[in-house]
């Protein structure tokens, strides 16, 4: 952790946010007014991410401006930790290291405090959203999270819009993560503001059940991103929102050009991801409020057949009655539940909010008692204080604090071993996660820089499963001329995303539009963490399939 070089590096720097000194602690100081001081003080220490703070013992303070090491004897150095350690409990931190230098002053003691992991939350229930542009999403999900209707003018999405080009166009452009929980007899805890990290700890703590929702970008630029979410993201539950306006017009425009009233192409290529990745979902149609009654009904019509289409059975939900038998039979994915609803409407955020309420974690989707897994979404290799922080969903099992885990495969398909050292879980830090759970991970001794997006996350005496080669069944969905041998699209699944080549099609010489196949695939690069049975999108510019692996080559 620290040296005695170090130690004057961090006196030249002097006190701050995260570091404190102190001569010695005695008894004086688990007075009252004392020791609530040092309490609170160390609860500062360690209240932002990393959550961690230094303590140094044995150095002298010259007014504040100027530290300088003092030294103390051994048995005054021994009384000061037992002091530290009491004061530490209170403030629901723990010493993580703790080092003693002897110098030639005296002995100095250096100890790296981290804040305690918090209980677990009861029940979490993760939702992936998607919907074409200006279809409401963000403006749906801050009028959920924060209670408040949104005021026709974008209010309740503000805090989702993080970089400048979603607040200049009032588009998401990333997937973005919000939050909202249900206490203890099913209340709903709103934060006064999702943007303050207290607000959302609080609401966190209050919490038994906790809402996770993933709004992916719907522009057609960002497709991959919004592909990314979908795959990713490993949700239990997925929802497409559908806009009454908008939708209506696109509707007419694909039956004027092809004599066929049907969704428009996005909207149909997230009902076929969402239906593809075997976990119910919900359609909303939103902005009912802006659509005139004809248009309606002809956008229901619309999204009726084509649910039959992709084998589901549409279900209409307008009252709260009808919520508990449809979220009863949910678990099946037999039927699709639909729901009119408006941002500015309290009477539909209502009847969506006592769905939420009700939503289960989806037992069918996810794998408590199966070997733990997960796919690295995002990777973080500078924050101080740690080796490498990974972020990412649980896929199956419990992951816990301190367990040994192996991570890869890596270029040349090996995997590392490493520790996990702590995990988060909303910006809290708590012992362990389970399937379904978000997580941030600080993995210790393994090589950072070998640590990558798609990589796959597991419990150390799971054989590792990755492939270079594979075989899968796919079907086109959408492409503008032929797919042939050597064709070189980019495959996602899970987090993975890299450049496959086309190597065979059994069968046929070519695939079109609506063609099935099984074919052979090869990564470009590097093995990918595939497991038969997992789901992959192929796409390049305006070309799409969809498939399933069916058997891994080598």
């Amino acid at each position: 952790m620290t040296a005695p070089d170090e130690i004057l590096r961090i006196l030249t720097k002097g006190e701050n946010r995260s570091t404190e000194f102190k001569r010695k602690l005695t008894r004086s100081d688990l007075k009252t007014d004392r020791r609530q001081k040092l309490v609170t003080r160390i609860r500062y220490m360690t209240y932002e991410n990393p959550f961690e703070g230094i303590f140094l013992i044995g150095i002298e303070d010259y007014g504040g401006k100027e530290w300088k090491v003092h030294g103390i004897s051994e048995n005054s150095l021994k009384t000061s930790e037992r002091i530290l350690t009491e004061l530490c409990e209170e403030a629901s931190v723990e010493i993580v290291e703790a080092e003693r230098f002897e110098t030639s002053q005296g002995m100095v003691g250096s100890y790296l405090l981290k804040r305690l992991a918090t209980s677990e939350i009861k029940e979490t229930c993760s939702i992936n959203v998607a919907g074409r542009v200006n279809s409401g999403k963000s403006s749906l999900i801050g009028a959920l999270v924060t209670g408040r209707p949104d005021n026709g003018s974008g209010s309740a999405r503000s805090f989702l819009l993080v970089h400048p080009q979603e607040i200049t166009r009032g588009q998401t452009a990333d997937i973005h993560l919000a939050f909202m929980g249900f206490g203890e007899k099913g209340n709903t805890v709103y934060p006064e503001n999702p943007l303050n990290k207290q607000d959302s700890a609080r609401v966190l703590d209050q919490s038994m059940k906790i809402i996770t929702f993933f709004d992916a970008p719907g522009h057609r630029e960002y497709s991959k991103t919004m592909i990314r979410s979908i795959l990713g993201a490993d949700a239990q539950y997925g929802l497409i929102l559908i806009p009454g306006p908008e939708e209506a017009y696109l509707i007419k425009q694909e039956e004027s050009n092809y004599r066929v009233p049907r969704l428009d192409e996005i909207t149909r290529e997230h009902m076929i991801l969402m239906a593809n990745q075997g976990a119910p979902f919900i359609i909303m149609i939103s902005k009912v409020d802006k659509t005139n009654p004809q248009d309606l009904e002809l956008v229901m019509n619309v999204v009726r057949n084509s649910l039959k289409e992709v084998g589901r059975i549409p279900v209409f939900v307008r009252t709260s009655d009808e919520i508990p038998p449809v979220v009863k039979e949910l678990s099946n994915q037999v039927i699709v539940p639909i729901f009119m609803t408006s941002a500015l409407d309290p009477e539909s955020l209502a009847l969506v909010t006592h769905l939420l309420r009700l939503l289960p974690a989806n037992s069918e989707h996810i794998a408590l008692t199966d070997p733990a897994r997960a796919y690295v979404d995002k990777v973080y290799r500078g924050i101080k204080g740690t080796n490498v922080v990974v972020t990412g969903t649980v896929k199956s099992g419990v992951f816990k604090r301190g367990q040994v885990l192996k991570i890869g495969p890596d270029g040349g398909n090996q995997f590392q071993e490493g520790r996990l050292f702590s995990i988060e879980m909303f910006k809290k830090r708590i012992r362990a996660v389970k399937a379904g759970d978000l997580f941030g991970f600080d993995i210790k001794d393994v090589d950072k820089h070998l640590v990558r997006r798609g990589q796959m996350i597991m419990d150390p005496d799971l054989e590792p499963e990755s492939c270079r080669t594979f075989e899968a069944n796919i079907v086109v969905t959408r492409h503008p001329t032929r797919i042939s041998v050597g064709y070189a699209p980019v495959l996602q699944a899970h987090t993975i995303q890299q450049t496959v080549i086309l190597k065979k099609i059994y069968d046929a010489d070519y695939l079109c539009v609506g063609d099935f196949a099984r074919v052979r695939l090869q990564f470009m690069t590097s093995p990918e963490a595939l497991s038969v049975g997992d789901k992959i999108v192929l796409r390049e510019a305006n070309t799409r399939a969809i498939g399933t692996v069916i058997k891994k080559i080598g």
